[in-house]
């Protein structure tokens, strides 16, 4: 019988050409390497449905993905096997098996983001995981023109997508702090959903205004000038990481027949 699983995974996507399949020859990317690993297990092809895609370059410490198989393990065995066909740079935390209407992009309510600026000295050895700025950064005023984006506001001035691909741009911001923490500055942004390249116009903006090249107040008039030429500043990828997605609470329950298996998972 079909199953319905739900994964969270984790992974360092300095190497890879983002999460969403792409033609061999732009690279490997995160949901290919995935079914590739699902598919040998299962021996059919299998397909696996993300929450959402993440760039080039950019990190994950809880992206979520399902997929259906009609093959004879239980949660945890899934978790174990997959873990076993993919490569050390890709984890899976977490399956659990869940109700066949669960479905990892639309079901999802919101997402926390964090983009990592190294500061001072260059560091060789968060490189691939953190934006090293060659600048000193005015954190206050950042924090200032951040309040800017904290709500509800149509925000087609800091993505890349069309009008005609996303009609609907709005979207809302819960949460955006600013959190100095020795020799690095974390972005934490929480909202509804956010569009292609959302996240890292901002936070390349915001840098921008730490470096007095805009001020905090123009990061009002950008939001407001709900302009696709208007911004020009797209952080660098290496920094970002999804760190959670969120559902809400019955969405993925699983059914009855399979309460066991979860439970024998959450005791391993």
């Amino acid at each position: 019988m079909m199953q319905r699983f739900k994964a969270v995974v984790s992974y360092d996507g300095f190497d890879y050409a983002g999460w969403q399949i792409q033609p061999a020859e732009r690279g490997a990317t995160i949901q290919q390497t995935i079914q590739d690993a699902i598919s040998v297990i299962c021996q059919q092809p299998v397909s696996i449905t993300g929450s959402g895609r993440t760039d080039a370059q950019v990190h994950a410490w809880g992206q979520v993905f399902h997929f259906d198989v009609d093959f004879s393990l239980n949660a945890f065995q899934w978790k174990r096997a997959i873990n076993g066909h993919l490569p050390k740079d890709i984890h899976i935390r977490s399956v659990e098996a869940v109700d066949s209407r669960f479905h990892a992009r639309f079901d999802a309510i919101g997402k926390r983001y964090e983009y990592r600026i190294q500061l001072g000295e260059a560091n060789v050895f968060t490189r691939r995981y953190a934006f090293q700025s060659p600048w000193t950064l005015n954190v206050q005023a950042m924090r200032e023109g951040a309040a800017y984006l904290i709500g509800e506001h149509d925000f087609s001035s800091f993505c890349a997508n069309s009008r005609a691909e996303m009609p609907d741009q709005a979207r809302t911001i819960t949460r955006l702090e600013l959190a100095e923490e020795n020799d690095q500055l974390r972005l934490i942004y929480e909202g509804s959903g956010f569009l292609r390249y959302m996240v890292r116009m901002m936070t390349g903006t915001l840098i921008e205004v730490g470096r007095g090249r805009l001020a905090p107040q123009d990061v009002q008039w950008m939001l407001q000038a709900q302009d696709k030429q208007i911004c020009h500043f797209n952080a660098k990828p290496q920094g970002l990481t999804l760190v959670e997605v969120y559902y809400p609470a019955a969405a993925a329950e699983a059914p009855a027949d399979d309460s066991a298996l979860n439970r024998k998972q959450k005791e391993k």
